[in-house]
């Protein structure tokens, strides 16, 4: 009986459930352990040459993954803090 008066009910209903959903997975943080940069990629992030970069992977400070003999893969996370602010790499004093 509450049908015949007004038949969106159901559809109304229904599109609330889905403004549910959509407002959970827009609202779910994501998940970046899975993301890579290529060298070329993580020095455009940084706004520096590819040859500092190299200093940072050779003194340690970026990590790599190599993927055969000429990609080397850098994982999200040496880049980028936890709550996806970008890392300070320039000017760190080391201890003499």
């Amino acid at each position: 009986m509450r049908d015949a008066l007004n038949p969106f009910e159901t559809i109304n209903n229904q599109l609330n459930e889905l403004k549910k959903i959509v407002l959970e997975i827009k609202d779910k943080p994501r998940d970046y352990s899975l993301k890579h940069y290529t060298r070329k990629q993580a020095a455009a992030i940084l706004k520096c040459s590819r040859d500092t970069l190299s200093r940072y992977i050779n003194t340690g400070q970026i990590a790599i993954i190599k993927q055969g003999e000429r990609l080397h893969l850098i994982n999200h996370y040496q880049l980028y803090s936890k709550n996806n602010e970008l890392k300070e790499f320039r000017y760190k004093r080391t201890k003499a």
